[in-house]
């Protein structure tokens, strides 16, 4: 098993258990399914960085289920 895989399993155990996927729901909703744009660029540059740790953990857990 290499790193990505490794990585992937432990996201997968992490955000599979039923606390864990409320958790995940919660970032999903709160940060994915949002728009980043703000009229002030700072604000829209650290909304975006919120949406891109759980773009990650998708990314990192749909990955793990393809393979």
């Amino acid at each position: 098993m290499d790193k990505f895989e490794q990585l992937s399993d432990d996201y997968l155990a992490t955000f599979t258990t039923a606390e864990g996927k409320r958790v995940y729901d919660d970032l999903k909703a709160a940060y994915y399914h949002r728009s980043s744009f703000d009229n002030d660029p700072y604000k829209t540059a650290f909304h975006e960085g919120q949406r891109s740790v759980i773009i990650r953990l998708i990314n990192l857990m749909t990955k793990k289920e393809q393979l």
